[in-house]
């Protein structure tokens, strides 16, 4: 049997399941990354004297960089391996992070932050493709939704973890500990995550025979004696061009749509949630914990999620998480009259919205072949961050012009809603499809 098929249709060892809780904590890493400059920004804003117009150009700046490193970095891992691909995001990402907490000025500060950005972007599409790969076909969905819920698990730790630091020292803490977790990260990676198999099998490097019985030996499988016959997929130099070719244009198109759509509806409720509760007539600190509660939905929704992926198919659960979360978009207005039943109806669509995010990481690794994944992923992440920067915007305008929030929540939510009709129609497959290689 090939190696491949091997790890396809065996159970998971240690060291397979070892990998994915690795990928978990470097998705933490990403969220907790996110989530650093909104707990840096008052200390920021208070030693630099900054407007806030000055603030609102800052805070975004890393999904310019999530954007790129998501559909130039993920290229590089279909390319030149998951394991390098990785290292660097991890470098790109220490540095940045050490740069912004040594920053003199804001215009240093908003260049790291785009640097950072750019790191973030390709490990949120590395980690995906790698986890894919060393997981059998049981266990695939369970442990890439798993991964992706590493994001929300960062930005619930560095909430709880951050405020405590931030009093005792200023805001560069918050810098100063992101880069060094990941760069704790760097050796375990090195250490302990190989290429991976498929990626071998398709590039056929120097000593690929010996790379592949060398992995299998460490995940606890017989190694190989002879390498499989080469593919016509893995003669061909595969990118993003391919994505959109017959056989895959469907399916790229309706995963950056729906992703699309799905980020503005998140963005615009975790962003202009304080905003609604302070405008209620309730405190910035409660309004905090509103969004705290959010987040700690967001973790049992990425965890609900991957556990329903191991039982049932996909895209079912997405299709009944993006129509739900609308819902709950729809109905917080309706329940704001204290904010006891704020945090109730907040957190279940937290539950909701954070399922969606985390489920389409699933969607990825059933709808792209590997040889694709990492590209696919990078692309439909990177424009996704479109929706990341529209999702706060245009509410602002609809606020402006006059709109009551029962409106303009019916407009953000229909980003969800739409997204679910739209993931009706993917196409889900892992066999290797030649017409849109030639």
């Amino acid at each position: 049997m090939a190696s491949i098929d091997r790890l396809k249709q065996a159970p998971m060892g240690r060291g397979q399941w070892l990998i994915v809780i690795l990928c978990i904590g470097i998705l933490a890493l990403d969220g907790y990354d996110v989530l650093s400059i909104a707990f840096a920004a008052p200390g920021m804003t208070a030693e630099w004297g900054l407007s806030k117009a000055a603030l609102g150009f800052i805070l975004p700046l890393e999904l310019v960089g999530m954007a790129l490193g998501s559909i130039f970095i993920g290229g590089l891992t279909d390319q030149y391996g998951r394991r390098p691909t990785m290292l660097l995001g991890l470098i790109i990402l220490t540095i940045g992070m050490a740069i912004a907490g040594i920053s003199p000025n804001v215009y240093i500060l908003g260049a790291a932050r785009v640097f950072t950005g750019i790191g973030i972007g390709g490990l949120l599409a590395t980690a995906t493709a790698t986890t894919s790969d060393f997981c059998n076909d049981k266990n695939r969905s369970l442990a890439v939704v798993l991964v992706a819920g590493g994001f929300p698990l960062g930005v619930y730790l560095g909430a709880t973890f951050l405020a405590p630091l931030l009093k005792q020292y200023d805001w560069r803490v918050t810098f100063y500990l992101g880069a060094a977790l990941s760069l704790a990260f760097i050796p375990l990676v090195y250490v302990f995550v190989p290429e991976t198999i498929s990626f071998l099998e398709r590039k056929r490097p120097k000593d690929t025979l010996k790379r592949i019985q060398k992995t299998m030996k460490r995940l606890g499988h017989p190694a190989p004696q002879n390498l499989s016959p080469q593919t016509a997929e893995g003669l061909i130099k595969v990118n993003v061009i391919h994505l959109f070719k017959p056989g895959m244009l469907n399916i790229t198109c309706i995963l950056i749509f729906a992703y699309f759509a799905n980020i503005a509806t998140y963005y615009y409720f975790v962003k202009w949630l304080p905003t609604i509760v302070t405008d209620l007539g309730h405190t910035a600190s409660e309004a905090t914990k509103v969004l705290g509660v959010i987040s700690l939905g967001g973790v049992i929704g990425s965890i609900g999620m991957s556990i329903a992926a191991r039982f049932l198919p996909i895209k079912l659960i997405m299709i009944v998480s993006l129509l739900m979360a609308a819902i709950g978009i729809w109905c917080f207005p309706l329940f704001t009259e204290t904010l006891e039943s704020m945090k109730l109806v907040g957190f279940v669509t937290g539950i909701l919205i954070f399922a969606a995010i985390s489920g389409f990481f699933g969607l990825f690794a059933t709808s792209f072949k590997s040889s694709l994944l990492g590209s696919g992923a990078g692309l439909v992440l990177g424009i996704g961050r479109g929706g990341a920067v529209l999702g706060p915007m245009i509410p602002g305008f609809l606020f402006t012009a006059g709109l009551a929030l029962q409106s303009v929540a019916l407009i953000m939510g229909a980003g969800s809603f739409f997204a679910g009709l739209t993931v009706l129609f993917l196409r889900q497959t892992k066999q290797v499809d030649k017409s849109h290689l030639s």
